[in-house]
């Protein structure tokens, strides 16, 4: 149960009109919609679909985590404060009174461990997406800056964890360009362009606004590479944990914004190593059943830099654009398959894009095959991928 007291109930109340089942300006629609962006969850699917708005809200302060609770509410203090801005109104004394007093209240709670983490003396993670409260911003740094440093930021070892966060970064230009210094890749004035093919998939920069990007970039890692020697060469100190975030901040944009390409030789590999998969099975039934709870990953043998989940971003993004399901069966089934490799990056979102294209050639013949198990591997792996769309669609396809 989340620790919402009276007070901050009643102030809550008051601010969102919950009097009459509503919550502000939201329609059930948009709501679900505003509940699923903050905290990751369906509250009429969790919750059921016969309460209004305003219980389905009390609902969840009393079902989820003091930190979603927290963070839902913060969103919803935000929607109200910008909606009467677009509005040309103004917040009276009084509200704007009750806004600030639950900002700082709520705040606290949103940045706290939930209870399941606690319990498991996990790493605390951040929000699955950036967001802003006040002064205070919350976001995801990149999956592997925190994968390496998770341990260190779990015991509040904060030095540790920046000056890891610095290795890592230059240990990826190391990878992709041959050479770890920022100074030798990008020259000291970031004004050398003799990598920028593998950083960034063309030799040149087309425009002006590019150039300037891409020097951007050098000068961030460049940046990443001198506060990197000071820490080196630092005695461990105990570190501020709001000034160590900043840091591995910068470590992890520096990193991101030089792992958004991927060469097509990568993209070629791998989907020629998934292809061949697909055409080594003898029958449809000798592939459905390696299909099946994704037995078949288990005997791929794949570049290591599918292991970091930039290059899994772009492969996703081209493989969610290529996705053709009218095609043939067999073809149906290497969408999936490659779709299976990159499951980790994939939302609700993704999979809800993919029951909504068509699958009827022009022959009128149904070309689709493999979603159900496909499905039924993401629910079993990554439960919070499906939407109720989703179960719903599995749940018709067993009962035929």
């Amino acid at each position: 149960m989340a620790a919402l007291d009276n007070t901050a109930r009643l102030k809550l109340e008051s601010l969102f009109g919950m009097g009459g089942g509503y919550v502000l300006d939201l329609t059930n629609a948009t709501f679900a919609t505003f509940v699923r962006t903050s905290i990751g969850i369906d509250p009429y699917e969790k919750y059921g679909d016969d309460l209004s708005k305003a219980k389905l809200l009390r609902a969840i302060w009393e079902g989820e985590s003091a930190a979603e609770v927290a963070k839902l509410n913060l969103d919803l203090l935000e929607h109200w404060r910008v909606t009467k801005l677009l509005a040309g109104s103004e917040p009276t004394p009084s509200e704007e009174t009750l806004r600030q007093e639950l900002i700082e209240y709520l705040t606290p709670m949103a940045s706290a461990p939930s209870s399941a983490q606690q319990e498991s003396g996990a790493p605390v993670t951040f929000t699955t997406e950036a967001s802003v409260t006040a002064n205070k911003i919350h976001i995801e740094i990149h999956e592997d800056i925190y994968n390496h440093i998770g341990q260190y930021l779990a015991t509040g070892d904060y030095f540790h964890g920046v000056e890891e966060s610095y290795k890592l970064v230059r240990e990826k230009l190391r990878e992709v360009t041959g050479k770890e210094k920022a100074s030798d890749v990008f020259n000291n004035s970031a004004q050398s362009d003799a990598h920028y093919k593998a950083l960034f998939g063309k030799a040149k920069p087309t425009t002006d606004a590019e150039a300037d990007f891409f020097r951007g970039i050098g000068y961030l890692h460049l940046g990443v590479q001198h506060l990197r020697n000071e820490k080196a060469h630092t005695p461990a100190t105990p570190m501020e944990p709001n000034l160590a975030i900043h840091y591995v901040s910068l470590a992890s944009l520096a990193y991101d914004l030089i792992t958004r390409y991927v060469s097509e030789d990568t993209i070629n590999e791998i989907e020629a190593i998934v292809l061949a998969k697909r055409r080594g099975y003898r029958s449809a039934s000798a592939f459905y059943r390696d299909f099946e709870n994704g037995r078949w990953l288990q005997s791929l043998d794949l570049p290591v830099n599918l292991e970091s989940s930039s290059v899994r971003k772009v492969l996703k993004k081209k493989w969610l654009d290529d996705a053709d399901f009218t095609r043939s069966y067999d073809h149906s089934n290497v969408v999936l398959m490659q779709l299976e490799l990159v499951a980790t990056e994939l939302t609700k979102d993704d999979i809800d894009r993919l029951l909504e294209l068509p699958t009827v050639d022009s022959y009128g013949n149904d070309q689709q095959a493999g979603m159900l198990p496909f499905l039924e591997y993401i629910e079993q792996q990554y439960t919070d991928k499906l939407s109720a769309k989703a179960k719903r669609w599995m749940q018709e396809r067993a009962e035929r």
